[in-house]
This record gives structure tokens, sequence and C-alpha cells, in this order.
């Protein structure tokens, strides 16, 4: 279970590989590892809203092994978080084993608190376990642990809709384009699963609800979940009636819309914790079928009986 995503950028990072371990295991880290500042800030922008901390080597190199160890890239490395504190703001952590830094004037002035490798690594990680607990992102996460859990690789779109929620952002239709997203990741599971027989191509939403919306899948999705994503995917999906729906979510006029639309979302990601595992495909696509074809007989004889009776 990962409650914090670090960003650790150092260029020996091998060298505390046994800290990042307990960091893992220990402390629900999961840890983003680069080499280099540049490298680690394109790392950091790229999903901004999804980390936690920083954690920095003093001396980390800017792109290359070629280089001298100095400050450069701490300098780079902090400006640029700084330029970005307006979007997002998180913490920044300097993780040091230069002793000489100490008495630097200029690495006094970068850092107002550093950590010493060796010495400080609980140290370390109280604080960017205090720190991090104190951001709306964390908070987040730590309130839908399950579903970030069972979703990893929804997580970006997954913190912007459910900021949205906490925020209680009525007017926000950007919503329905990443709730759109979030559906095309559950099509694509639902289909490696076994439990959809038609494979999403990025454009066939609609296609897939239906199917999964058949009554003899009763049997095999709860009804409450059929009808969550039949709802999902007919309020985000393209089409004549997103412009009404759009508009009328900025507007003001759907105030509970939103809020209806991200919570069917979340049901539905978190009766997804417990689909069978992607080995068992083969046994939920007979299970499919043999609901199926209970279904034709059942309604066969229904059908037979009405024309008795007539």
């Amino acid at each position: 279970m990962n409650k914090y995503k670090i960003l650790w950028i150092d260029d020996q990072y091998e060298l505390l590989s046994e800290l990042m371990e307990r960091c893992e295991v220990m402390n629900g880290f999961e840890v983003t590892k680069c080499r280099f500042a540049k490298e680690g800030m394109k790392t950091f922008e790229k999903h901004l809203e999804e980390w936690s901390a920083v954690v920095l080597d003093a001396k980390v190199l800017m792109e290359s092994l070629n280089e001298v160890p100095n400050l450069s890239g701490l300098r780079y490395c902090r400006d640029r978080i700084n330029e970005l504190k307006p979007r997002r703001y998180v913490p920044m952590f300097v993780f040091t084993g230069q002793p000489d830094l100490i008495s630097n004037e200029m690495f006094e002035n970068m850092v107002d608190k550093y950590y010493s490798k060796g010495d400080d690594d609980d140290h370390l990680i109280e604080d960017i376990i205090s720190a991090a607990d104190q951001q709306e992102e964390t908070q987040i996460v730590h309130r839908h642990q399950v579903v970030f859990d069972t979703w990893p690789e929804s997580r970006h779109d997954l913190l912007r809709i459910l900021k949205i929620l906490e925020n209680e952002e009525w007017q926000n239709n950007s919503v329905l384009n990443d709730v759109r997203k979030i559906m095309n990741d559950v099509m694509i599971r639902l289909y490696e699963r076994g439990f959809c027989s038609i494979q999403h191509d990025g454009s066939n939403l609609a296609e897939c609800s239906r199917m999964l919306g058949q009554r003899y899948m009763e049997e095999i999705i709860p009804i409450y979940i059929q009808r969550a994503i039949h709802s999902c995917v007919e309020i985000t999906n393209p089409g004549s009636h997103r412009s009404k729906t759009d508009s009328d979510v900025k507007d003001n006029k759907a105030p509970y819309l939103v809020r209806s639309l991200i919570y069917n979302m979340l049901d539905i990601l978190y009766w997804c914790k417990n689909l069978p595992a992607i080995e068992m495909r083969e046994m939920v696509i007979k299970a499919v079928n043999g609901a199926k074809q209970k279904f034709e007989i059942e309604q066969q004889d229904r059908d037979n009986r009405r024309r008795n009776i007539k």
C-alpha cells in the first residue's frame, strides 16, 4: 500500500538502496529514482500533482556523470520547484553526504535545512511523512487509498477528479473528460479480465457499456455497478448531448451532477478491487457464457408460458 510518492534525485542512488527499500516496505513510500537534476525536473513537472515530496542530493549532477559535483544541480532543482509553486507546492528535502557543505555559505543560503546521510535517515523519513500529510493531494490519497491502490495507472486523473470533489467545484465541467478517461481504463481492464467480450478501442465506450449492462450480466456484475457504468458512459461520452451537459454544469444548472458522477465512478473503481486475476480470464468468460445461456433458456420458458396462457 503506497501512501507517499517520492521523487528521489541522486546520481548515486544505488548506495541508498537499503534506505529506499526500508522507506517502501516500512513507510509506504513509492520511490521514483532519477540520476540527474534535469531528468528529475522533467519527471517532476510531468507528474506534478502526484508527488508527496522531493529528495535531493546536495551535489546532484545536472545531466552527466562526467560533471564535477557542485551546487548547480541543487540550485536548478530548487529554482524550478519554486517556479512551479503557484501550480502545486511540493516539499523539498536536501539529503547530503558532503560534510564540507556544512560551512559553505552558498549552501547555507540555498537551503533552510538539510539532512546528513547515515546520521539523519530516520529524521528525514519522519519529516517527509509529516510534511506530506499536510498536503491536500496526500490527504485525498489516504481517504481513497483502496481506489488508488487498485488503479495506480489512473492516479493522475483520479487526483484531479477527487480535488474537484473535495473542493466542491460543482461547475467544473472538465471532470466530464477526466471521468471518461477513467472509464476507458475500466473497459480495458474488464476486457482483460473476461467480463466484457468487446475490446475497447478508444471509441466504443457505449458499445462496451451496453454489453456489460445486459440482463444476464446481473449474475456477474451487481446491478448498481451496471447502472453506474451506464451513467458514467452516457454522461461523459462525446455526442450531441455533451454540449448541453457541459453548459448545464458550467452554468450551475446541474449542481448535483458532478458529485453524483464522481461517486458513481468511485463505486465502479472500488468494486474492481475484487476482480479475479488476469490468469482467471477463461474462467470468467465461461461464467459469463453460462449466465447468458441460463438467461436465454429462462427467457424461452417465459415466452412459452405466455403463449400457452394465450
